[in-house]
């Protein structure tokens, strides 16, 4: 198979075993002799920021010289994002070894359980992916393994490894419930399962109920546990779209950080990453602390396409929040267009709410995603039943488009020079927009 076909065959392996634990993938693991083992390894998880807190971990190390793994999730446009050293994604090339390699030996570790008579191992889409990444890593002598967990942390593919590092736990919310409990409490509990003993912790202490979770496990485990805890918006200054502060290092004191973004929230994911990067106990100098923030661009994230054109994948209460919260600042001196989609497993409702209810967007539209998990265009017009006049572009009014590209070059046709437009409401939303654009830039 060609990398396409490779990449259609992975997109199509079930995201669930119906039955079985992970103990599955982790015998699997060990039988691939556990690559990555004698890395330097990073697990994050938690609700949001896992992935920035990834880039901006990676960026700094890249910058302090060393060559950094990472596997994040999801991907916006090709499933190749997933994958990266340093700041390069794994090649086409690389992506087919990796793939032909674990198909190899699934193959022969089902021949040698069958013998035991033990249950056939048909790994995950993510677990297949995990395993592609770890055998990459390995075999391109990375110092610095960075793994992001997809779903939880207990029971998530990415655990099966011995104890890292240091693993850090970004904002916990209400998420994913369906799967990992109904309270922030019990999600707390499934993030907190990537604690091991040996490992020191770092994790964000914004809700009490986390704080007391995760001190919980670290006493028990008898593991450092470190909080960075929410800085006061008088401690930043939002600047020409930048971000300043600054970062109080145990070894430098206190150092000015400029993040080259509008994202208020990565305040709190760049604090999160250099608390840990110092937790690696590695040499990292506070040039490369600061070049490496400054430099970062991490996908999706309040990014910025075109001139005033913000693409941002908020997809529950706390991520739209957070949005809310950097578009007040961002200084528009126009009007704002919004457009807005989600998938149907999400509070989608309560997100469109705090969207409408934040009075910030004098125009808002919505439209379906092409993926199977997306609000219809029936369920978007009844859940904007009062406020939507379909397809209608006046003073304050919304409209429901057949698709969210369509959409997207309508409002941008409309757009003033000092008008902003926001994309939000999902990361299937954003990769939808960018593969579009790609293929074929619209125009003004």
């Amino acid at each position: 198979m060609n990398y396409k076909q490779i990449e259609n065959y992975i997109l199509n392996i079930p995201k669930f075993r119906p039955e079985g634990s992970i103990e599955q993938a982790r015998a699997f693991y060990e039988f691939l002799g556990k690559p990555g083992k004698d890395r330097t390894i990073v697990h994050i998880a938690g609700t949001n920021g896992k992935g920035s807190t990834c880039a901006y971990m990676n960026s700094v190390l890249t910058e302090a010289g060393y060559k950094v793994g990472m596997f994040t999730s999801p991907h916006l446009v090709s499933v190749r994002e997933r994958i990266r050293i340093n700041h390069a994604l794994i090649s086409e090339q690389e992506f087919i070894h990796c793939f032909q390699k674990i198909q190899e030996l699934v193959t022969r570790y089902n021949e040698r359980v069958w013998e035991q008579s033990y249950i056939e191992y048909l790994p995950t889409f993510y677990e297949f992916l995990f395993f592609m990444t770890m055998l990459y890593f390995e075999g391109q002598d990375t110092d610095i393994i960075i793994l992001e967990t997809g779903l939880g942390g207990r029971l998530d593919a990415t655990n099966v490894i011995d104890a890292p590092k240091v693993a850090v736990i970004t904002e916990i919310g209400k998420d994913h419930m369906e799967y990992l409990g109904d309270t922030i409490e019990k999600i707390a509990e499934e993030k907190a399962g990537i604690i091991k003993s040996g490992s020191a912790v770092v994790y964000s202490g914004n809700r009490q109920e986390v704080i007391d979770v995760i001190e919980r496990k670290a006493k028990e485990l008898g593991v450092l546990c470190k909080c960075v805890e929410k800085i006061e918006k008088e401690a930043y200054r939002f600047v020409d779209k930048k971000i300043d502060f600054s970062f109080y290092s145990r070894y430098y004191g206190y150092i000015p950080i400029s993040m080259s973004t509008c994202a208020i929230y990565q305040v709190e994911n760049v604090r999160l990453a250099l608390t840990a990067i110092e937790e690696l106990e590695l040499k990292v100098s506070k040039e490369a602390m600061q070049s490496g923030i400054e430099r970062c661009k991490w996908e999706g994230r309040m990014e910025e396409i075109l001139p005033g054109v913000f693409l941002d994948g908020a997809h529950n209460e706390d991520g739209i929040d957070a949005f809310v919260t950097s578009v007040k600042e961002d200084g528009c001196r126009g009007s704002r267009w919004l457009l807005f989609s989600a998938v149907a497993d999400k509070e989608y409702k309560i997100m469109k709410d705090k969207l409408l209810e934040s009075d910030l967007f004098d125009y808002v539209y919505a439209a379906p995603l092409k993926t199977s998990r997306g609000i219809s265009k029936d369920e978007l017009k009844e859940i904007f039943a009062e406020t939507f006049l379909e397809n209608t572009i006046s003073d304050r009014q919304v409209g429901i488009f057949d698709n969210a590209y369509e959409g997207f070059c309508k409002i941008l046709s409309l757009k003033k020079d000092e008008d902003f437009i926001y994309v939000t409401g999902s990361l299937y939303l954003v990769g939808e927009i960018k593969e579009k654009c790609s293929q074929a830039q619209p125009e003004a």
